[in-house]
């Protein structure tokens, strides 16, 4: 098989790109519920989730297969969710989230315990399914009353999955940075969920 036969076979081997439909259906939410926990509320989020299909859509012929599409799909979402921020934000709301920075720095170094959120399993009852959905929309709130940089390292690290290095690179922060935030905003969320939990003496997360 010469080169030329190689490369057509293998181009005709990838899966041809998703359609627009496919995105929207099987995108759309987890792209709305990432821009939702990072600017805190229904319309921003619904704008940024606007703005990143159509980028995705405009783009859909490049795509070949399905393993990049999500995670090109997250760092897109991050990106147009903190350019969203940016633009939208005023003088007094910079001023209120370095307070609120200043507030978290006086807190004790280490958090004492961490809060147990405990998940439904397979065997619970429809009363611990309502509980678990209880405890979901208690934590959502405190995740938005979470100051705008110690949120979006807490949702890409203890929500996503994100591992610190690549936190740093998306947010443009040393690597430092992300923990000493993640740290303050694990303790942070402690403080707001601890009234509606019963404290652990395991610690919060774990850093990467």
């Amino acid at each position: 098989m010469s080169p030329a036969d190689e490369v057509t076979t293998t181009a005709l081997a990838l899966p041809p790109p998703p359609t627009a439909e496919e995105v929207f259906r099987d995108y759309a939410p987890r792209i709305y519920h990432l821009a939702r926990r990072m600017l805190g509320n229904d319309a921003d989020a619904e704008d940024v989730t606007g703005d990143v299909l159509m980028q995705v859509v405009r783009k859909l012929h490049t795509f070949r297969g399905d393993a990049a599409l999500p995670t090109w799909l997250h760092r897109v979402t991050v990106n147009a969710a903190l350019a969203h921020r940016e633009k939208r934000a005023s003088r007094a709301k910079h001023e209120t989230a370095v307070g609120d920075e200043n507030v978290l720095d006086s807190g004790p170094a280490d958090p004492p315990g961490a809060v147990r959120l405990n998940r439904p399993k397979v065997k619970d009852t429809p009363a611990d399914v309502v509980l678990a959905q209880e405890q979901r929309k208690l934590i959502e709130a405190a995740i938005a009353r979470l100051p705008g940089p110690f949120r979006d390292v807490y949702v890409l690290a203890d929500v996503e999955g994100t591992a610190n290095p690549d936190i740093a690179e998306m947010l443009g922060l040393s690597l430092s940075a992300v923990k000493s935030r993640l740290h303050r905003a694990r303790l942070r969320m402690r403080e707001l969920l601890a009234p509606h939990f019963e404290p652990d003496t395991a610690t919060g997360g774990n850093d990467r």
